[in-house]
């Protein structure tokens, strides 16, 4: 029987349901990054210095002793290149004319992205690059992450060994490592890793402040989630870094690093070659970490898996 009524199945001209919503999904938060405090350089290649004091000592000196002098600790000199990075993008005049559901500039909304993109490589950068380097004309130079700078305070796993197989990251290594930095003068105050080893360190670690379990039975809410650490030497905020190696923790004396700022985070317009709005976002940027024993390092984790 054919309908007589008027419904949307049969009716012309009906509009689009498209909302102005736009479902950003963003993983843009760089812990590492913001903690960094900036200074502005005037040199691809800052550097800095760092001392440190002589060892305690007890030797009893005679009375009226003839004084011998010796030569006194000297400072050491660091440095790290500066790392280009930029993102670029083009526009069509067409697509900034058109009215999009959401978005009122899609310039702009361009420039956003690319700016957060840098923020997300540059906590990848400071994280985890390798060695230093130069540079050429035919190759880039390269920032020194905290992960290389680190060499003298680390620990490999509950294996104890830079050569055994990965293993779960245990209370007493991270401990380890927390003794190391405080017994060469350092103030760990935090401990990036990825994911995974969150989850370790909230389900596993027994020293846990502001920990709770079953909250409120009533609701029936319940909270395994460590953010800080309370151990023998001192409080340490435990910060996920999604762009962290997943295999290894970095425990780090804030007030020691420094993002060196040669050319900070900007937006260019590009010449105009067509029909077209291009431009791009750059900086040029490099890690400072002061005195490396201030930090250390855990690596030979597991960075998936049950955890046992």
């Amino acid at each position: 029987m054919v309908s007589t009524i008027v419904n949307t199945y049969q009716q012309k001209g009906i509009r689009e349901g498209l909302t102005a919503q736009v479902a950003d999904l963003f993983a843009d938060e760089v812990p590492f990054f913001a903690m960094c405090e900036k200074v502005k350089v005037g040199s691809t290649k800052p550097e800095w210095q760092s001392d440190a004091l002589a060892s305690a000592s007890t030797t009893a000196i005679v009375e009226g002793a003839a004084i011998s002098y010796a030569q006194p600790g000297m400072r050491t000199r660091h440095a790290n290149y500066t790392h280009i990075r930029l993102r670029n993008f083009d526009v069509s005049y067409t697509q900034m004319a058109v009215d999009v559901a959401g978005i009122k500039d899609s310039y702009a909304r361009e420039v956003m992205k690319a700016m957060k993109a840098l923020a997300t490589d540059y906590d990848k950068i400071f994280l985890n690059t390798g060695n230093t380097g130069a540079g050429a004309t035919a190759s880039g130079r390269r920032c020194k992450g905290i992960q290389k700078a680190i060499v003298t305070n680390t620990a490999h796993g509950s294996n104890g060994s830079s050569a055994a197989a990965t293993s779960q990251l245990t209370e007493d290594s991270v401990n380890a490592v927390l003794q190391k930095i405080w017994t060469a003068g350092g103030n760990p105050r935090a401990l990036f890793c990825g994911g995974h080893n969150k989850q370790v360190i909230s389900k596993k670690f027994t020293a846990k402040t502001g920990f709770s379990w079953n909250v409120n039975a009533s609701a029936r809410v319940a909270i395994a989630n460590v953010n800080k650490y309370e151990g023998s030497f001192g409080t340490v905020d435990i910060i996920p870094d999604r762009q962290h190696m997943v295999g290894r923790c970095t425990i780090v004396t804030p007030e020691q690093l420094k993002c060196y700022v040669l050319r900070d985070m900007a937006s260019y317009k590009g010449a105009a070659t067509a029909s077209s709005e291009k431009g791009w976002c750059e900086a040029e940027l490099s890690l400072g970490w002061g005195n490396q024993r201030a930090h250390g390092k855990i690596d030979k984790l597991s960075s998936s898996g049950a955890i046992a």
